[in-house]
């Protein structure tokens, strides 16, 4: 690892790292209008003092939509990733090969993630994981509220993975799941659909149906936000109509899922500083279009949110010296083979299904790695043992991690 890191000191910052400022505030602005009227307030939830809070924090980001180790910790694809190879890496353990060795689709990769188990269900979220997931583990063992694990998904198909269907287990121990870019995009086709009312060249009609759409709650969009008290503020939501339609006026300006997710996960650790987050991003899944390009810009960016998520995790209080963070693809890419192997992930070749895994933070060796092959089913027992709970499941704890 210290030959890579030495290897990539030189690399220039991405043209993604340049991310331009109106894009940032309105989506700085997005998630704070997201928390302020969905997420539940304190108020309604336990006091911490009601409960031991967990020691330890685990913090689980997937490079969701797949990326091929060639174009991320091959030497050939760390201009991708700066920050993951030069101020990441070095700091924690990476597994260069880390095996999905279950079924390629997203839904199926990230649910083995968090249940140690390989997932056959639907592939399109329609029906959540058969096990236990780490969240209903956790929540159940230590009788933790709902506001100590929580899903942040840029992938409109993860409202059912923070629960599972198995006996004796599903919503009353399950995680939040929100979908802050599913939300938001719901939210304005409900605005501008030809039955609510007026397409947006009429901005004072415009504005008026968004306000009221976004009164009729999340439930309409699949979320799965446990315990209730939402007051919506008024002032926040005017200025989020407003920076809205100043910014769908202006195509220039590209939206991305994921750095919404990223802000609605500070937003959620800034709150409630939960002691377990999946966060998914998504955006790389653009590669399904065919454009090499934005299939790699992608990558960077999410290269740069999850070394911003770490930033903000080391910048808390709540977080400093005790978080274990783990990232990892969900999935791999098929084989070049065909000069456009990277739009899918349906090969089963080694290609999509060997991705890496890097751990930093509490518990783990610095500027380490190990060469053996690991199964995505290894993440959840892993995290698992670093909180202090049993979990039954198939995968094994990483002996390196474990504390």
């Amino acid at each position: 690892m210290r030959s890579q890191e030495s290897g990539v000191r030189s690399l220039a910052p991405s043209r993604e790292s340049r991310t331009t400022t109106p894009r940032r505030d309105f989506l700085r602005l997005a998630a704070a209008f997201l928390a302020q009227h969905f997420l539940p307030r304190q108020l309604f939830g336990r006091n911490a003092a009601d409960y031991p809070k967990p020691e330890h924090r685990a913090i689980i980001v997937t490079f969701g939509g797949g990326a091929r180790f060639s174009d991320t910790f091959a030497p050939e694809g760390w201009v991708n990733i700066p920050h993951l190879t030069r101020d990441l890496a070095p700091e924690g353990l990476l597994y260069p090969v880390a095996l999905n060795q279950g079924l390629t689709g997203h839904f199926n990769s990230s649910a083995a993630l968090i249940t140690g188990r390989w997932q056959y269900v639907d592939s399109f979220g329609s029906e959540p994981p058969a096990t236990p997931t780490l969240f209903e583990f956790f929540r159940k063992e230590r009788k933790l509220p709902p506001e100590e694990t929580w899903v942040i998904a840029t992938n409109k198909s993860f409202s059912l993975i923070g629960g599972s269907k198995a006996r004796d287990y599903g919503d009353s121990v399950a995680a939040n799941v929100i979908l802050p870019k599913q939300l938001l995009l719901e939210v304005i086709q409900s605005a501008v659909s030809s039955e609510k009312g007026p397409g947006v060249e009429d901005r004072q009609s415009f504005l008026h149906q968004m306000l009221s759409a976004l009164d009729e709650g999340y439930e309409n969009y699949g979320w799965q936000v446990y315990d209730a008290g939402r007051k919506l503020d008024r002032e926040l939501k005017a200025s989020l109509a407003k920076s809205l339609l100043n910014y769908f006026n202006d195509p220039s300006v590209p939206s991305s899922g994921d750095e919404l997710t990223f802000f609605m996960a500070k937003e959620v650790m800034d709150r409630f500083a939960p002691s377990l987050l999946l966060i998914n991003f998504w955006d790389i899944d653009i590669a399904h279009y065919g454009s090499y390009s934005l299939y790699l810009q992608a990558i960077q960016r999410t290269d740069r949110l999850t070394y911003e998520l770490w930033r903000h995790a080391q910048s808390l209080p709540t977080y400093r010296d005790r978080t274990t963070m783990f990232v990892i693809p969900e999935v791999g890419r098929d084989g070049d083979s065909s000069g456009n192997g990277f739009a899918n992930h349906r090969s089963g070749d080694d290609s999509c299904r060997r991705v890496w895994l890097l751990a930093l933070g509490a518990g783990v060796p610095r500027g380490t790695g190990s060469e053996r092959p690991i199964r995505h089913i290894d993440v959840a027992p892993t995290v698992a043992q670093i909180l202090g709970v049993k979990m039954e499941c198939e995968g094994k704890a990483l002996g390196e991690l474990a504390i």
